[in-house]
């Protein structure tokens, strides 16, 4: 009797072993899946993450934007909202440093709230990472043309943590 309880108890672990085993692999498929999703859905960009940050952004949406380029008006106020992927560390803090990109020239763009950090409410824990939201100004000064946008966020040690860049068209 003894020897088929030994029996049945290693039965039982195997089981579980495989289970436990099973369960990270569904987690894992199903994590990679959402990302996927994720990025089915968002604007497309190009993330310089792998060059020169430390997180991927999982998704992008600029209001007012579905297709690219993004056609953006002068005097317009516009609502950028990212997710990442910020592999538990816990970021809340956020310093933006955003630029026009046209002909190669950089210009310095206007983005409120700078820094986000939790006094304003602009960066949030997700279950999949943070999102974060902040308004970009497209000053009157821009020339109507096609350029870039490029946004890059920092920690409060001024490393890079996030980068991407969107094509756009400023329109009058």
């Amino acid at each position: 009797m003894r020897g088929a309880t030994v029996y049945y108890l290693k039965i039982l672990l195997a089981i579980c072993t495989v289970h436990e085993m099973a369960g990270g692999l569904i987690r894992n498929t199903t994590d990679a899946a959402y990302k996927k999703y994720l990025s089915l859905k968002s604007l497309p960009f190009e993330d310089c993450a792998s060059s020169s940050s430390l997180y991927r952004v999982n998704y992008l949406d600029i209001e007012s934007c579905s297709t690219l380029p993004c056609s953006m008006k002068r005097n317009a106020i516009i609502k950028v909202t990212v997710l990442f992927d910020d592999n538990g560390n816990g970021v809340t803090f956020l310093k933006h440093e955003v630029r026009w990109v046209f002909n190669y020239i950089k210009t310095q763009a206007a983005i409120s709230p700078d820094p986000c950090d939790g006094d304003h409410d602009c960066i949030m824990s997700a279950s999949d990472g943070k999102t974060y939201w902040a308004n970009i100004f497209v000053n009157e000064t821009l020339p109507v043309m096609r350029g870039s946008m490029l946004w890059e966020s920092k920690d409060e040690c001024n490393q890079n943590l996030i980068c991407f860049e969107v094509p756009v068209l400023i329109t009058v």
